[in-house]
C-alpha cells in the first residue's frame, strides 16, 4: 500500500473510532444523567392482585409519599389476571426507564414461574427492593365445627374431601401451603381457587368455604370484629396483636413459607435509576406514620436493597422449584 493510501486508510480507521468511542461515552454518559433527571413524570405502580388485597393495602400506606420523596407521584393500578402473570407479563415487556414497576409478590414472581414456567421470576425482571415479609392467617367461619388447628385437622381427617378452604390463586403460596398439607398431613381437602386475596376473604365471609390462610391485613380486623375466628399463625413466632393466637408449629405443623412484596423493574433498567427509586421507598418506608400504619395492618417494614433482595428472591425462586418437583409427582 502506497504512502498516501496508507494514510488515507489510517485517517478514516482513526475517524470511525473516534465515533465509536464518541458514542460510548455519551451512552456511559447518560446513565448518571438520567438518573439524575429521573423521574419527569408519573411512575406507574402495577398490582398483580386486585384492589383491596394485602399488597393494596401495604403499598397505599407509602406511595402517597412519593411526589415529595421522588418529586413524582407513583400511580397504584391494580392488574389482576392469570395468577399474577398478566401483570408481570406487562413489566418485563415494558420500557426499561423507570416508569412502570411492580410490586411483586411471592405468588406471582417465585412460586409460579419456578411451579408452572409461567409469569416473570428473578431471570425476567430487576430486583429493585423489598418492602416487607409477612405471616399468614389460618382462621375460619365462626360455625365452623373446629376452633383450633389442631381440631380443623383432625375434622379434616374425619371427614375426608368435606373441609372446603379458600384460596387467592393456583399455586400461590397458600394453595402451595393446602396442597402441602394434603401430603404431609395426610388430609384431603376441597380447594376453592379465586382471583385475588380480597375474593378468598369475601368467599370465606359469604360461607362459600369454611376456612382459609390470608394475610393479616386483611383477616386482622375481621378476627377483631368477630366475624372469623383466628386458628393459628403462620410464622414463626405469635404475632403480638394476637399473643393468644399459637403458631402452626406449636400445632404440631412445622413447615413454615412466608410472603415477600417487593418492587421490580423491567431488565436492563440502568442501575442508577433502580438505586434512586430503592432509595425513595426505603426514604418513605422510614416515615413513623408508614411504621405505624403497616404495623395496624398486622405487618412489618422489613426493607431489602437492589444486591439484597436479589439474592433472597434466587434463593426463593430456587427453594420452591425444587419443593414443586415433589408435589407435583
Amino acid at each position: 500500500m502506497r504512502r498516501p493510501e496508507v494514510l488515507m486508510w489510517v485517517t478514516r480507521t482513526s475517524a470511525r473510532g473516534l465515533l465509536v468511542l464518541a458514542v460510548l461515552a455519551a451512552v456511559v454518559a447518560a446513565g448518571p444523567a438520567q438518573a439524575q433527571d429521573f423521574p419527569t413524570k408519573p411512575i406507574n405502580v402495577l398490582i398483580p392482585f386486585g384492589a383491596g388485597g394485602a399488597s393494596d393495602l401495604i403499598l397505599r400506606t407509602f406511595v402517597h409519599l412519593s411526589p415529595e420523596v421522588l418529586g413524582q407521584p407513583m400511580v397504584v393500578q391494580p392488574k389482576p389476571g392469570g395468577a399474577g402473570a398478566i401483570a408481570s407479563d406487562l413489566v418485563a415487556q415494558s420500557k426499561p426507564d423507570g416508569y412502570t414497576l411492580l410490586f411483586g409478590h411471592t405468588n406471582s414472581n417465585s412460586i409460579l414461574p419456578a411451579i408452572e414456567g409461567r409469569s416473570k421470576g428473578p431471570d425476567d425482571l430487576a430486583s429493585v427492593c423489598r418492602v416487607n415479609t409477612s405471616g399468614n392467617l389460618f382462621i375460619a367461619q365462626p360455625s365452623a365445627p373446629f376452633n383450633t388447628f389442631k381440631e380443623m385437622i383432625a375434622w379434616a381427617k374425619a371427614n375426608p374431601g368435606k373441609l372446603s378452604v379458600s384460596v387467592a390463586t393456583s399455586w400461590s403460596m397458600v394453595d402451595f401451603t393446602w396442597k402441602q398439607m394434603e401430603v404431609l398431613l395426610g388430609i384431603k381437602l376441597r380447594i376453592v381457587t379465586y382471583d385475588g386475596g380480597a375474593e378468598a376473604l369475601v368467599g370465606l365471609l359469604g360461607g362459600h368455604v369454611q376456612a382459609s390462610l390470608l394475610s393479616l391485613p386483611q383477616t386482622l380486623p375481621q378476627v377483631k370484629a368477630g366475624k372469623l375466628k383466628a386458628l393459628a399463625y403462620y410464622h414463626d413466632n405469635r404475632h403480638p396483636d394476637l399473643p393468644d393466637v399459637p403458631t402452626a408449629k406449636e400445632e404440631g405443623y412445622d413447615r413454615v413459607l412466608t410472603v415477600y412484596k417487593a418492587y421490580m423493574a423491567p431488565k436492563g433498567t440502568p442501575r442508577p435509576i433502580i438505586d434512586k427509586l430503592a432509595l425513595g421507598v426505603k426514604k418513605m418506608l422510614e416515615n413513623k406514620q408508614v411504621i405505624e400504619a403497616i404495623r395496624q395492618l398486622g405487618d412489618e417494614v422489613e426493607y431489602q436493597g437492589p444486591d439484597e433482595f436479589a439474592k433472597y428472591w434466587r434463593t426463593e425462586y430456587d427453594t420452591y422449584k425444587e419443593l414443586g418437583k415433589i408435589f407435583k409427582k
